[in-house]
C-alpha cells in the first residue's frame, strides 16, 4: 500500500561553507518523518507546518498526515528498548519507507531512531539522521548491555556506517554534535537544531509572589532566594561533591548578606547530611529543604534558580541540555549555572544566564552576593533569557533551522536514487 503524498518542490544553492545559504523563505520540503513514536516528533513537525513544510510520519504501527497525528490520532503504544528487535526492524523499516515511495512523493527521508536509519540510508537517496541518542548509549542506561562490551562495540559500529551515510546529521546538543564527530559524521554536515518548547502550555511569570514565600519558608519581605533543583538524588544520604560546594559557596554569601536564604530539592533521606553540613558553616537558620508538592511553585517564585555543575550518571541524559536551565531561562527566571557543557547548551552565549565556576565555592559566593544586591540586573537577566528561548526555541525558529539542514541535505543527494540497491551488511553477532 503507498503512502505518497505532494506538495510543491523548490531549490537552494550550496555556499560552500558547509551550510546553504537562504533564498529567501522556507522551501516546501516534502519530508518523511521516520520515528519510533509519533508523539516524539509532534513538536518538530508542527514547527516545519507552521513554517509551510509538509510532513509525513511513518512509524512501526502505521503511517499518515502529520494533521492526522496533530488531531491526536494514531497515537503508538509504547514499546521497551530491544536490541534484538532493532536489528529486526530494519527490514520492517524498509518495506515502510519504500512504500511510501520516497523517491518520487517526497525530497527526504529524516530517520528518528537507529532502525529507520539504518533502512533508510540503505534504501533512500536523501537521508537526514537525528541523532536523539547513541544507541549503545541508549542501551547501557537501560541496562541491555556494558559498556565497552562487544555488543556496545556492534551497534557503536552499526551507527556509525548510518551517520557516515546519511546526507546531514540533525543534534539537539553540543555532547551530541561531539558523538556524532567521534562516530564518523562530516563536521560541516552536522546541524545543531534546539528542541522546541511549546510556548502556549507553560507560560512564564516573571513576577515573584514573596506571600508563597513566607507562607512556606518564613522568609521576610527583603529576602533573597536560591533555589537549588535537584541538589540531591531520590534516595540519597551523603552529598555530592557539587551539592557541598553548593552549600560552602552560599555559606560565603550569606556571611555577607544575612538576608539570603537556599531552598534545596532533596529528599527526606539527605535531610541529616544537608543539616550537618549547615550547621558546620553557620548557616543554618538559612537553609531549608522543598518539599515535592512546592518545586513547581518554588522554581516560579524564587529569586535566583542555581544550576549545580553535576554531570548525570546516565549516559544519555548526560548529552542532552539542562533541562532546569531551559526551565528557568524560559519562565525568566534570573539563572545562576556552573559553566560546564549541558548547562552551556541552554544558552550558548550566556544570554539570560550569569555562569560559575564548577566545584569553585569562591566563585560561585562572589556571584551569589552580586546577584543578591542587583535586582535590576535579575530582572535584567531573566528577561534577556526569556526573549532568548522565545527567539530560538519556538515552533517557527526550529523550523527554520530545519530548512537549513535540509537544503544542505539535498545538496547531497545521491543521483538516480538506492532504492532496491542495497548494501549488505553483516550481523552483530559477527562483529568483535
Amino acid at each position: 500500500m503507498s503512502h505518497g503524498f505532494h506538495a510543491g518542490f523548490g531549490s537552494g544553492q550550496s555556499n560552500g561553507s558547509g551550510t546553504l545559504g537562504r533564498t529567501g523563505r522556507t522551501k516546501v520540503w516534502r519530508v518523511i518523518h521516520a520515528c519510533e513514536y509519533a508523539r516524539d516528533v509532534l513538536p518538530v513537525v508542527e514547527g516545519q507546518v507552521a513554517v509551510g513544510m509538509r510532513p509525513y510520519i511513518v512509524t512501526p504501527q502505521g503511517a499518515g498526515t502529520a494533521e492526522l497525528y496533530l488531531s491526536g490520532g494514531n497515537q503508538d503504544p509504547p514499546r521497551t528498548l530491544s536490541l534484538l528487535r532493532s536489528w529486526q526492524d530494519v527490514r520492517n523499516w524498509r518495506k515502510s519507507l519504500l512504500d511510501c515511495a520516497p523517491e518520487t512523493s517526497s525530497d527526504l527521508v529524516h530517520a528518528h531512531c537507529f532502525a529507520a536509519g539504518m533502512a533508510a540510508v540503505r534504501s533512500c537517496s536523501c537521508v537526514v539522521y537525528d541523532l536523539g541518542a547513541c544507541i549503545e548509549e541508549l542501551a547501557i542506561a537501560a541496562e541491555l548491555c556494558e559498556a565497552g562490551s562487544w555488543m556496545a562495540r556492534s551497534f557503536r559500529v552499526a551507527e556509525q556506517f548510518v551517520l557516515t551515510r546519511a546526507a546531514a546529521v540533525i543534534v539537539h546538543s553540543e555532547g551530541l554534535k561531539q558523538a556524532a564527530i567521534e562516530r564518523g559524521a562530516l563536521p560541516e554536515s552536522i546541524f545543531l537544531v534546539p528542541q522546541p518548547i511549546d510556548i502556549d502550555n507553560e507560560p512564564p511569570t516573571l513576577s515573584v509572589d514573596m506571600d508563597f514565600l513566607t507562607r512556606r519558608f518564613g522568609l521576610l519581605p527583603d529576602a533573597v532566594s536560591f533555589f537549588v533543583p535537584q541538589f540531591a538524588a531520590d534516595g540519597a544520604e551523603q552529598l555530592s561533591a557539587a551539592a557541598v560546594s553548593v552549600l560552602e559557596g552560599f555559606a560565603l554569601a550569606s556571611n555577607e548578606l544575612p538576608q539570603f536564604n537556599l531552598l534545596l530539592d532533596a529528599p527526606e533521606t539527605a535531610r541529616k547530611a544537608i543539616n550537618e553540613h549547615a550547621a558546620r558553616l553557620g548557616v543554618s537558620p538559612h537553609v531549608a529543604l522543598v518539599h515535592p508538592l512546592d518545586l513547581p511553585a518554588t522554581m516560579q517564585n524564587a529569586h535566583v534558580v542555581v544550576a549545580m555543575g553535576e554531570v548525570p550518571a546516565d549516559p544519555v541524559i548526560a548529552r542532552q541540555p539542562n533541562e532546569i536551565c531551559l526551565k528557568s531561562l524560559w519562565q525568566g527566571k534570573t539563572l545562576l549555572a556552573a559553566d560546564i557543557p549541558r548547562n552551556r547548551d541552554a544558552s550558548p552565549e550566556g544570554r539570560g544566564c550569569l555562569w560559575f565556576e564548577a566545584d569553585n565555592p569562591r566563585d560561585l559566593g562572589y556571584r551569589m552576593a552580586f546577584l543578591g544586591r542587583k535586582p535590576e540586573f535579575r530582572a535584567a537577566l531573566g528577561a534577556a533569557g526569556r526573549m532568548y528561548i522565545f527567539e530560538t526555541r519556538s515552533t517557527a525558529a526550529v523550523g527554520q533551522k530545519y530548512d537549513e539542514a535540509y537544503r544542505y541535505a539535498a545538496s547531497r543527494k545521491k543521483s538516480g536514487g538506492v532504492g532496491q540497491n542495497m548494501v549488505r551488511l553483516e550481523t552483530a553477532e559477527n562483529w568483535g
